[in-house]
């Protein structure tokens, strides 16, 4: 299917998703700098993968195994998790840092949602030199494909 397109996919244990690939957008390494150990994605270029998730029929709030890959047409680029700082304490309500530049979909929000209803997202991807441009994004679960964009 196209960017911008629906995919309703079965949820892990019951109900469906919507879900839609908005956009891949290219960013800066730049972006990168502000990481712990920045110096390891010297050689990288990230891509934000704009999402949105739609809560299509109650009771699929547990799909933790479904996930986006990116692919350049061969070669599949890795996902990077960025997690919030936290203060010294360790306090949730003190984050110290986040990646402000994406920002993963919140379970809570999603869960929280009525059908109908969406929750934004965004993951990013590496590239480094010898990958292209990303032209295909998949939403898996385990090693099954549910949905392609391209």
């Amino acid at each position: 299917m196209k960017f911008g397109e629906m995919a309703t996919v079965k949820g892990e244990r019951a109900g469906t998703v919507g879900v839609t690939v908005i956009q891949v957008e290219k960013g800066s390494n730049a972006d990168l700098s502000g990481l712990k150990d920045a110096s390891k994605y010297a050689d990288k270029t990230p891509y934000y993968v704009h999402f949105k998730l739609t809560k299509t029929a109650e009771g699929n709030d547990d799909d933790t195994s479904s996930q986006f890959e990116v692919y350049d047409g061969q070669k599949q680029l890795t996902q990077l998790l960025v997690l919030p700082s936290l203060d010294a304490i360790g306090d949730p309500s003190l984050v110290t840092r986040r990646f402000e530049r994406c920002k993963d979909a919140s379970d809570t929000a999603y869960k929280a949602a009525a059908e109908g209803q969406s929750v934004d997202g965004c993951a990013v991807f590496l590239a480094d030199k010898e990958t292209g441009t990303p032209s295909t994004v998949k939403w898996t679960r385990r090693s099954d494909t549910l949905a392609t964009w391209k």
